[in-house]
């Protein structure tokens, strides 16, 4: 016999999406949503089964579907990272982004050609581009990759990514 769950799922996903568009501390979490601790055990829970990145895949691809003359996976993929300062207190994942001496964080982003987030990581800042976004990619994408210059020959070339 299961328990019912004490907190609506859909209402810890809202937090979630809360979360991410206001930016705020988990602990300044709005009442209208679960206790902070609540929402931070599923985010972290669906963050490392990936949950979350299989949602993210999902509403993509039905998005896709909805439009016409589209496939289910782009053709076409962009990759690119952007540089964010750290306060000094803050000590893990940190490193010096040596073309723009940024001492902290780097996001590495792959998008669709509509602008759809596929795949996002976040690094120290003196990983090289090309080495972040070739674990970006998906192992089965035989698409083109539109990429800045300084992610060649790293990135591989379409077709030429291992078989799963």
């Amino acid at each position: 016999m299961s328990s019912r769950r004490k907190h609506d799922l859909r209402a810890v996903f809202d937090a979630i999406l809360w979360l991410t568009r206001t930016g705020c501390q988990w602990r300044n979490l709005d009442r209208q949503f679960p206790p902070w601790k609540v929402v931070h055990y599923y985010f972290s829970k669906w963050s490392r089964d990936h949950t979350l990145e299989t949602l993210n895949d999902a509403v993509n691809r039905r998005e896709r579907d909805l439009l016409p003359e589209r496939q289910t996976t782009p053709s076409l993929l962009l990759v690119d990272a952007q540089s964010a300062r750290l306060l000094p207190r803050i000590g893990q994942d940190r490193g010096t982004d040596g073309g723009k001496w940024i001492n902290g964080r780097k996001r590495s982003i792959l998008t669709d050609t509509r602008g759809r987030i596929r795949r996002v990581e976040v690094h120290a800042a003196n990983v090289h581009d090309g080495v972040a976004g070739l674990d970006l990619i998906y192992p089965d994408f035989n698409g083109h990759c539109c990429a800045h210059a300084s992610y060649w020959p790293i990135v591989p070339m379409p077709g030429s990514l291992p078989k799963p």
